[in-house]
């Protein structure tokens, strides 16, 4: 199967929140270019070593990052990477094989009190319910029905996916723009623009979140 060479050189800015202050080792799994990592490394010198299948975004992310390795995912070992005080896992578990196997391969480089940020795409946000109400089911380059997609969520399911992978939420957001906030509108609204967007997510998360963002850490 040949996979999509779009370059991912975004930052997820609930994503970077959700990363603690007091994480000084930071594992970036699916890193794009590093463009996340390298904000993260510009906060307290972290050390933030990030991992993708692309060698184009691996060229770029070394750049940015203190480390970087290039590899296939489905299956990688993490055991020779040593241990982190935090992982990043953001819209990448959606695109293995085997999400579940893969948190359990994570546990290896955690220490008793590191945690993980995982971020998953929601495959029922209110636009995409309209896209399936018409009986439309195209894959894209990016986005929710990205074609390296192999794994959909909700945000039921991808509760589960933590829990049973041994994995207690400790923090969780449904995020995602209010749908009466657009163009002129949003600019309009200003700062009060982000709240309104939060309100209408934890309203209804099912409809309105395009993502769902967790912070995590394994049962004890």
């Amino acid at each position: 199967m040949e996979k999509s060479q779009t370059l991912y050189d975004g930052v997820n800015q609930c994503v970077l929140s959700f990363v603690p202050e007091s994480a000084a080792r930071v594992l970036d799994v699916g890193c794009g270019t590093g463009a996340l990592g390298k904000c993260l490394r510009q906060i307290h010198g972290r050390h933030v070593v990030g991992i993708t299948y692309s060698p184009k975004e691996a060229e770029l992310a070394a750049t940015r990052l203190s480390e970087v390795i290039c590899a296939e995912l489905n299956g990688f070992d993490f055991s020779s990477l040593g241990k982190y005080d935090c992982v990043i896992l953001s819209h990448i578990l959606e695109h293995l094989y085997s999400p579940g196997e893969a948190l359990e391969q994570l546990k290896c480089v955690l220490e008793k009190n590191s945690v993980i940020v995982v971020a998953l795409p929601n495959v029922v946000w209110w636009k995409q319910r309209l896209e399936f109400l018409l009986g439309r089911w195209r894959y894209q380059d990016w986005g929710i029905l990205d074609r390296t997609h192999f794994r959909f969520f909700d945000m039921k399911s991808s509760e589960e996916l933590l829990d049973r992978a041994g994995f207690q939420i400790l923090r969780r957001r449904p995020d995602g723009p209010c749908p009466l906030l657009r163009g002129p509108v949003r600019r309009l609204a200003g700062p009060l623009a982000e709240r309104i967007d939060r309100f209408f997510s934890r309203l209804a998360p099912g409809l309105f979140a395009i993502q769902f963002v967790y912070l995590a850490k394994m049962k004890q």
